[in-house]
């Protein structure tokens, strides 16, 4: 049942103020004879005016009337078309209820008092599908027109559009604008930061602290009168939330202040930092795994021509061992269980000890750049041999074996 009327002389009368409109008071209207002519904005079918049990004063289509989205109003509803309209103007603004636009009609328009903001109301107590208002919200905003939606259960299009979930007492006063909480729709980013935004909580390598807030509804509930008054002056707006650590379950949109925004975009930069981190990590160990496995190529292709060598000069078995950090992970060379030799050690690691325990011993490389490396790090007079050998793509680990000159047992 509708809270507005069409009158013939008087034009659209509001029966959520006084006058109704036109200098048109309720007693001239109710039950006034000769009968006020009201008909129904919607459908276009003649109404009368009545006041509810409790006081609230409402239109009522009159017999035999035509299928109106209006008519199967409940109480509830145009209650809560009430309280939009009182916090509305409680804010400063004009409140019009059941205004139709193009392809549309609003329960409560919020016009400001320029002229130049409009901001639909919507009271959805009735079962409908996100899809649905999904779609009438983007008829709304077409024409320039942003709507919050506003329900008293739960329902699973909260977060899907803007759109709250209010609670109301269980005996609310037909004006009592400040009855109403916001229970759900609302959102405060609670930011969260591991000491020094250094971050171990992944259990992965230690790097920049991506941050571990998250969202929350507003607790204690707000008032709908202070919802309504913070959406209208643009303290409060509807915000794409992002589903973070310990965060919503997806992707929302949440009514927030600009702090909150704020800080989540603070949060997201740093998980931006990190995520750059872990990439250049990982870049990083991919380099490493691809030197060790080239490493291993060049030691697999050197180890036969340089056992051969080393055979031939000591003229005895030629064994050969693990690379380990004593021999700069080279593979070294032992006859007799002494080292004559090294296949391939890593420059990096030959320093101090080391140097000096490759100082009687020949090095064994197979590229140019390899010799080069190698004569800058060991002794001046370090002997270092070069083959030219086909290094495989795939190498396999080296084996602990024993060999003689020129042949492998």
């Amino acid at each position: 049942m509708p809270l507005t009327a069409q009158h013939a002389d008087a034009g659209v009368l509001d029966a959520t103020v006084d006058p109704l409109g036109e200098g048109a008071p309720w007693e001239a209207i109710h039950r006034a004879r000769p009968r006020a002519p009201l008909t129904c904005r919607e459908c276009g079918h003649g109404l009368h005016a009545k006041l509810s049990p409790k006081g609230l004063r409402f239109f009522a289509h009159d017999r035999a009337a035509p299928t109106c989205s209006l008519v199967g109003e409940t109480m509830a509803h145009r209650l809560l078309k009430l309280q939009l309209a009182s916090a509305i103007r409680d804010a400063g603004w004009y409140a019009e209820l059941e205004v139709a636009g193009e392809g549309w009609r609003a329960d409560v328009l919020a016009t400001s008092p320029d002229g130049t903001r409009r901001m639909a109301w919507e009271a959805q107590l009735a079962q409908i599908t996100g899809a649905e208002l999904r779609e009438r919200t983007a008829r709304m905003e077409a024409s320039g027109v942003p709507v919050c939606w506003v329900t008293d259960h739960e329902r699973p299009w909260i977060g899907e559009v803007p759109a709250i979930r209010i609670a109301l007492p269980a005996e609310p006063a037909p004006s009592a604008a400040t009855d109403a909480k916001v229970v759900d729709g609302t959102g405060v980013f609670l930011e969260s930061w591991c000491p020094r935004r250094r971050c171990e909580n992944d259990g992965g390598t230690p790097g920049p602290c991506p941050g571990h807030g998250w969202w929350r509804p507003v607790v204690p509930a707000v008032d709908l009168r202070v919802f309504v008054g913070g959406v209208l002056s643009g303290t409060i707006r509807a915000h794409q939330a992002i589903a973070l650590s310990r965060s919503l379950d997806s992707a929302r949109i949440v009514w927030t202040t600009r702090p909150h925004v704020i800080t989540e975009r603070t949060q997201l930069e740093a998980i931006e930092r990190r995520c750059e981190h872990d990439e250049l990590a990982n870049a990083e160990r991919e380099r490493h795994l691809a030197a060790i496995a080239a490493k291993l190529a060049r030691q697999q292709a050197l180890t036969p021509p340089a056992v051969a060598l080393v055979g031939t000069e000591a003229r005895g078995y030629v064994g050969v061992r693990d690379a380990t950090p004593e021999w700069a992970m080279g593979v070294p060379l032992f006859v007799h269980d002494m080292p004559l030799g090294v296949v391939s050690p890593v420059v990096s690691r030959i320093k101090g000890e080391v140097r000096e325990r490759f100082r009687e011993l020949t090095l064994f490389v197979a590229t140019e750049s390899e010799l080069s490396a190698l004569r800058r790090a060991c002794v001046p007079e370090q002997r270092i041999v070069l083959f030219k050998v086909e290094i495989p793509a795939a190498p396999r680990p080296p084996a602990v074996t024993y060999r003689r000159a020129g042949r492998v047992r």
